[in-house]
């Protein structure tokens, strides 16, 4: 890219924490002079550089604001599966198509997007490992990655319709790390990890950090396409249980579906039970395509699994509750949740029986 001209980028979804590393980055970058956000509610993260919008992406005048901006980074989405599911969609794949088109409107030329690996579906027989080339084929009875790949539907359409425009779709693995704060890290400060008999696929999980500088990598490089981001390794079910430190229930797969759906009907679970795909069958990917631009992840599985871990090692969850382990030991709230976790443990094993 030209000295002479400085960068102008947009990010939406500014408040979230992959943008907040990614803003980071910006900010140290001198060849980028202004960077817009987009969000709901004002990013925590300070930069001189920083100029934030409030507007949701399914604004009609989104186009108007992106008016001489060279890079858009999507990265608004809703990502924990609520129960107003047309909502959920809406902002998800309505708020991404308006994203696209407004930015082609203002003649935006390059267009980086975060996808997802959970895109080509758990299947026992997926690719091991998954390519850029391998069928997309996302479980539809789990709204997160239904919406991702509805979105790169939309994606594979406008890409035909403006061929000029750079379009940059990452597929992470699951992102975690120390600031992470969605489905995936709140399985860890459960009191009992669970899991499906006869099913124990490796795991793969992306440093939020990897992410972001995935993210910075892209505004400078020309990166057209779908592109896996991952690190090279995975992780098994035994290693992860060693880090948290505990043992594991395993539930046959009827009774786990019915368990993780009637938890997610009384507005206890996390998500719907299709999330359990995802825990029964493998879907690694291969980073060699994104590595062979230049880039590699710097943190492992391992490293990553194992921050977020003891990040999250100080709380307890009991449902959708959150709460410090020496709060909840400090009175009645300790025989609340203990009794609550007795209740869901006896309910677990009369449907492992």
């Amino acid at each position: 890219m030209p000295d002479a001209h400085k960068l102008t980028i947009a990010v939406t979804g500014a408040s979230g924490y992959l943008a907040g590393r990614l803003i980071e980055h910006l900010d140290g970058d001198d060849r980028i002079e202004r960077i817009l956000g987009f969000d709901l509610r004002e990013p925590e993260t300070a930069s001189k550089k920083l100029v934030f919008d409030q507007l949701d992406i399914r604004n009609e005048y989104l186009a108007q604001r992106l008016a001489g901006v060279d890079v858009v980074v999507h990265l608004a989405f809703i990502m924990d599966p609520i129960k107003d599911e047309s909502r959920m969609r809406d902002v998800n794949v309505a708020g991404s198509q308006n994203v696209f088109r407004s930015s082609a409107e203002a003649g935006v030329k390059k267009i980086v997007y975060t996808s997802s690996a959970t895109v080509y579906g758990a299947h026992p027989d997926n690719d091991f490992p998954l390519t850029e080339e391998s069928p997309l084929r996302a479980n539809l009875d789990f709204s997160y990655p239904a919406h991702k790949l509805e979105v790169e539907y939309v994606i594979k359409e406008f890409r035909q319709e403006f061929p000029d425009i750079t379009m940059t779709v990452f597929r992470p693995a699951i992102v975690f790390g120390s600031h992470v704060d969605n489905a995936w890290s709140h399985m860890l400060e459960l009191p009992v990890a669970f899991g499906v008999r006869g099913h124990d696929p490796p795991l793969q999980f992306v440093h939020e950090e990897d992410v972001a500088r995935a993210l910075h990598h892209a505004v400078g490089a020309n990166l057209d396409g779908p592109f896996n981001l991952a690190p090279a390794d995975h992780i098994g079910v035994d290693e992860m249980l060693a880090i948290i430190g505990r043992k594991r229930i395993s539930l046959a797969e009827p009774s786990a579906y019915g368990m993780a759906e009637k938890l997610w009907s009384a507005g206890l679970g996390e998500a719907p039970a299709g999330m359990l795909h995802y825990l029964m069958h493998p879907w690694v990917v291969s980073p060699a395509k994104l590595v062979a631009t230049g880039f590699r992840c710097e943190r492992s599985s391992t490293d990553a699994f194992a921050e977020t871990a003891t990040a999250s090692r100080p709380y307890v969850r009991i449902g959708r509750s959150r709460v410090r382990k020496d709060m909840a030991r400090r009175g009645a709230l300790a025989g609340l949740m203990l009794g609550g976790a007795a209740v869901g443990l006896k309910a677990v094993r009369s449907r492992s029986d």
